[in-house]
C-alpha cells in the first residue's frame, strides 16, 4: 500500500480529489484541519491521508486509456461504487477474450498433433504433417481426406495472430505508462497559485488578478502577505474589504514627486522611450497653464536632426531654443539663463551599455549643482526585465525620478508599481497619449492605483495631434 496526502479548502473538494487520482479503492487514513505556514491570520484547510493499492490505480488506469474522452469525463464524475463496476466489466470483459484466444491456440496445437489412423492402426513418421501437400508420398486415402479442415483451421488460427499482437502492443503501452507513473513524485500536495511565495489558498483569487495587471508574481505575493498578517482572519474572506485593504496599500506605498519646481530639468531615456515629447509636453503646460518663462536646450549631436521637433515647437510657443554641440557651449549659455523659471534639455537616448556611452552624457551635462532634477523617461510597453535594466544602467547619472509614457498603448500598468517597489524611485509624471500638452500629467497616487485596478475609464482627450 502506498500512501498520499491532499490538502484542499474543503472536505468535499479534498475527497474529489482522492477518488480522481486514486480510484475508488482509496482508503482515508486521517482528515485534520491544518493552518501550517499560512502567516498569523489562523486560516484553515483539510489535508487528508488517503492509501491506496498500486495495482488497483494501474487498473484504473488501464480501463480509463481504453475509453474515448467523453468516457473518461463521465467516469471521473461517477461515484465510487459505479467506478468499481464498470472497471470490473471492462476487465472481466478482457480476461474473457484473453481466454477465448488462448483456447484458440490450444485447439491449433492439438490439430497439428501426430495423429493415429483409424482405418490402419499405423502412426506417420513424420513429426508434422504438410496439411497443404496432398500428394505427400506418406499421405494414404484417409489422411488427404482430413487436408481441407485441417488447412482451413490452420487459415483461421494465423488470422487470430492480428488480435494477439494488438494484445500485446497494449501491454506494452501500458507497461510504459506504469513506469512512467513511478517515476513521478508519489507524495505531494497540489499547489494553488501564490504558494511558492507564502500566499494562503484563499487569497490565490486575488493573487491572480494582481498578476494579470502586470504585477510580478513576488510583487503581488507581498502584498497579499502582508494582507495575511494584518487583516482580521473573518474579514480577509470578504472580498470587497480586501481589494479595499489592497487599494490603500497601493496608496501608501507609491512614491511620489510632490514638487519639481526645480530650474533645470534633464530628459534622458533609451530611443522610443518619448522622451522629447514628453519634455514638449511639459514646456507647454508650463508656458500655456502655468504662465512660467521656458528655455529648451538640445545636447544630442549623435541623432541628425534630433533638435528639429523642439526648434519648431519654440518657435510656435515663441521659446528661446539653444542647441549645445560641445561642452565648452554651456559656459556662454549659463549666464543668460538666470533670467528664465525652467531650463529643460534633452539627451541622446542612449542605452548607457559601455562605460563610453555614460562618459559622453555626463560631458554634455551642465556644470551645474543646485535646482537640478533628472527625469528617466520610459515607455509602458516594455517588458519588466528591460526597464529595470536601464533604470540600473542609468542609476550612474544620478536619475531623480521616472517618467512613464505610451499609457494609451499599454494593455497593462502592473509594471508601474513594479518598477517603484523593486527600484525605489519616485514618479513625476505619465504621458497619456500624442496630444499637446493635454496629453502629459503629473503622477498622482490615486492615478497609479486608478491604472493598476481600472477603477474608471480614462477621459479622451481632444486636442492637437503631433
Amino acid at each position: 500500500m502506498n500512501v498520499k496526502k491532499f490538502e484542499a479548502r474543503t472536505m468535499k473538494e479534498a475527497l474529489d480529489m482522492v477518488k480522481s487520482q486514486l480510484g475508488p479503492d482509496a482508503v482515508i487514513l486521517s482528515a485534520k484541519e491544518i493552518t501550517k505556514g499560512f502567516g498569523l491570520g489562523g486560516l484553515k484547510s483539510i489535508e487528508i491521508t488517503a492509501a491506496y493499492s498500486e495495482n488497483i490505480l494501474k487498473q484504473r488506469q488501464y480501463v480509463q486509456s481504453r475509453m474515448p474522452e467523453n468516457d473518461k469525463n463521465r467516469f471521473d464524475q461517477m461515484s465510487a461504487k459505479l467506478q468499481k463496476e464498470t472497471m470490473k466489466k471492462s476487465l472481466d470483459k478482457k480476461i474473457l477474450s484473453q481466454k477465448s484466444i488462448e483456447e484458440k491456440l490450444m485447439r491449433t496445437q492439438t490439430a497439428y498433433a501426430p495423429q493415429k489412423s483409424t482405418g490402419y492402426n499405423t502412426v506417420s513418421s513424420k513429426r508434422y504433417i504438410d496439411i497443404d501437400n496432398e500428394s505427400d508420398s506418406t499421405a494414404t486415402e484417409p489422411r488427404a481426406n482430413h487436408a481441407q479442415p485441417l488447412t482451413q483451421q490452420a487459415q483461421k488460427t494465423w488470422n487470430n495472430q492480428t488480435d494477439v499482437q494488438s494484445l500485446k502492443s497494449e501491454i506494452d503501452q501500458l507497461k510504459q505508462l506504469m513506469t512512467q507513473f513511478k517515476q513521478m513524485p508519489q507524495n505531494f500536495v497540489q499547489s494553488h497559485p501564490g504558494a511558492e511565495h507564502g500566499v494562503h489558498f484563499n487569497l490565490n483569487t486575488s493573487f491572480t488578478k494582481l498578476v494579470n495587471k502586470g504585477m510580478l508574481p513576488e510583487v503581488a505575493a507581498d502584498i497579499l502577505v502582508q494582507a495575511q498578517t494584518q487583516i482580521d482572519p473573518v474579514k480577509l474572506n470578504q472580498p470587497q474589504y480586501l481589494e479595499t485593504w489592497i487599494g490603500k496599500y497601493i496608496l501608501n506605498s507609491v512614491p511620489i514627486v510632490s514638487g519639481g519646481y526645480e530650474q533645470f530639468h534633464l530628459f534622458m531615456g533609451t530611443s522610443g522611450s518619448g522622451k522629447t515629447s514628453s519634455m514638449v509636453k511639459l514646456a507647454s503646460q508650463l508656458v500655456l497653464q502655468n504662465k512660467k518663462r521656458v528655455a529648451l536646450i538640445s545636447t544630442d549631436t549623435i541623432k541628425v536632426g534630433a533638435d528639429q521637433q523642439m526648434k519648431i515647437f519654440s518657435e510656435i510657443l515663441n521659446l528661446p531654443f539653444i542647441s549645445i554641440r560641445t561642452p565648452a557651449d554651456w559656459n556662454k549659455i549659463i549666464p543668460h539663463l538666470g533670467q528664465v523659471d525652467h531650463v529643460l534639455v534633452d539627451f541622446a537616448s542612449l542605452g548607457l551599455r559601455n562605460q563610453e556611452e555614460i562618459n559622453y552624457i555626463k560631458k554634455m551635462m551642465p556644470p551645474i549643482y543646485d535646482s537640478v532634477r533628472t527625469h528617466l523617461v520610459l515607455s509602458a510597453k516594455s517588458k519588466d526585465k528591460d526597464l529595470l535594466e536601464t533604470i540600473q544602467r542609468y542609476d550612474a547619472l544620478n536619475v531623480t525620478d521616472l517618467i512613464v509614457t505610451s499609457l494609451d498603448e499599454a494593455t497593462q500598468h502592473g509594471q508601474i508599481y513594479n518598477l517603484v517597489r523593486l527600484q525605489s524611485k519616485p514618479l513625476f509624471g505619465f504621458g497619456i497619449g500624442p496630444k499637446v500638452p493635454e496629453d502629459f500629467e503629473r503622477a498622482t497616487t490615486e492615478r497609479v492605483l486608478d491604472l493598476i485596478l481600472n477603477l474608471t475609464q480614462a477621459p479622451k482627450s481632444q486636442d492637437v495631434m503631433i
